[in-house]
């Protein structure tokens, strides 16, 4: 088992694009060189964003998309270890909180994969239009953790239980169109239509009235207040019952792109015992 150094990355300014034009806040994620995936600090920067797009007047509805051909990988494995596990689970949940109490429907434009963190951003959005050639999933078992922000607790109210499980239990990854089939995102066009059918789903949004709008939103989304405990005690069970020498292990082998060896870990159970 190799140690990684882990990198501390501070968001730049371009890190995030926001344009606002027709009525429609666009935000994209734009770190393509390293597939989109998010730090502590790219997570603050997206809830600061949400907040500050979602309150204009001059905004209807909020479109989220990355840049390049990945729409989010998630967490920056380079930026995780035990210390920092929890600190990036608490900016990330921040972030999807901005997102689920935006008081503009949100639009996930799937551009291409979605997964770990970036899956559960999709999964906070209102609507997800998605690119066929886009895939969605969770990674976090393979890893050392669990998706405790959306994939164990909300993902199976979209598609049910037992599918959500096999999911968030085996880091399972699906194509766009069986996602679609299964209720995890609303739409799936082909990649060169992407844009224009999310330009569809904003006109329609733009032609309903706002309140009523933000009514529905607050009410439909009351499920994340109910199930907010699950995700918080889901956080402080990754602090308490995730050993160091696990997320090592995980993270050191996604990187060097190997299997990772649990038996190390399969006898002694894990700290929530």
């Amino acid at each position: 088992m190799t140690r990684i150094d882990v990198q501390h990355t501070e968001p730049r300014a371009d890190d995030l694009l926001i344009d606002v034009k027709d009525g429609i806040a666009w935000l994209r994620l734009n770190r393509p060189e390293v597939l989109n995936a998010l730090s502590a600090g790219h997570f603050r920067q997206l809830t600061d964003a949400m907040h500050e797009v979602g309150w204009r007047k001059d905004v209807g509805v909020v479109v989220l998309t990355g840049a390049g051909s990945v729409f989010c990988a998630g967490g920056d494995v380079r930026t995780i270890d035990k210390d920092t596990l929890v600190e990036i689970g608490n900016f990330a949940l921040q972030a999807l909180l901005s997102i689920v109490r935006c008081p503009k429907p949100v639009v996930a434009m799937v551009n291409g994969d979605a997964i770990g963190g970036g899956n559960e951003l999709v999964i906070a959005s209102d609507f997800a239009i998605a690119a066929r050639s886009a895939r969605l999933g969770q990674g976090g078992t393979k890893l050392g953790w669990a998706p405790v922000l959306g994939g164990t607790n909300f993902l199976a109210m979209s598609i049910g239980d037992k599918r959500a499980k096999a999911i968030t239990y085996l880091s399972r990854i699906v194509s766009a169109t069986t996602a679609e089939e299964w209720g995890w995102v609303n739409e799936t066009v082909d990649d060169d239509e992407l844009e224009a059918a999310t330009l569809r789903w904003c006109d329609e949004i733009l032609a309903r009235a706002p309140e009523g709008l933000h009514l529905a939103k607050v009410t439909a989304n009351h499920w994340w207040d109910v199930c907010y405990p699950s995700i918080s005690n889901g956080l402080s069970m990754i602090h308490m019952g995730v050993s160091e020498d696990a997320i090592v292990e995980g993270t050191s082998a996604f990187l060097e792109r190997r299997r990772p060896d649990w038996s190390k870990w399969r006898g002694a159970g894990s700290g929530l015992r």
